[in-house]
């Protein structure tokens, strides 16, 4: 008996620990990639997860919003994260942003700021590329298609709002 209370156990640990409430799922995933954001703000109300193409008009547009903007920043984080466009050729300018001195300051002189920045046959260390990697498959299960992309946790709320379509921390309402 002690055998089997000790297996059953064993089973709930083992596979307990791997299950994430479905609605949780895109949060956790989201926060197991932070580490790779470029983060603007310190506010508390929300967490902004931000999915940009550093070459897309589009994204440009949205991240001068946000750094021009001082009471968004106070009031949301916003964790702005790489992942290309396939029109777009902007491998390497992710890779030299990200390995730039400040990352921050570089996507603010690529973004907005519009400089010219020739990274043709620029090679990135294999962890900047590992990096992207990781931010590409968690941005693969939120089935973007557009960017920007945005997917915001208002503070001590377990569901989301997106920019686009729908992630599965709403399915409980469709």
């Amino acid at each position: 008996m002690k055998f089997l209370t000790l297996i059953f156990l064993l089973f709930i640990n083992i596979f307990g620990a791997e299950l994430i409430d479905i609605t949780q799922k895109p949060k956790a995933d989201l926060e197991a990639i932070e580490h790779h954001a470029i983060k603007f703000g310190s506010g508390e109300a929300s967490k902004v997860y931000v999915f940009v193409d550093p070459l897309c008009e589009f994204s440009r547009a949205l991240m001068k919003k946000i750094y021009e903007n001082k009471m968004l920043q106070l009031s949301n984080s916003y964790y702005v994260f790489f992942y290309r466009l396939p029109i777009l050729d902007s491998e390497y300018m992710m890779q030299y942003i990200l390995e730039s001195k400040d990352p921050k300051e570089t996507l603010i002189e690529v973004m907005i700021d519009k400089e010219i920045v020739d990274v043709s046959g620029y090679k990135a260390k294999s962890q900047t590329i590992k990096a992207i990697k990781e931010i590409a498959e968690v941005a693969a299960t939120l089935d973007m298609k557009q960017r920007p992309y945005m997917i915001s946790f208002d503070k001590d709320s377990k569901f989301c709002r997106v920019s686009e379509g729908s992630v599965s921390c709403l399915e409980e309402f469709e």
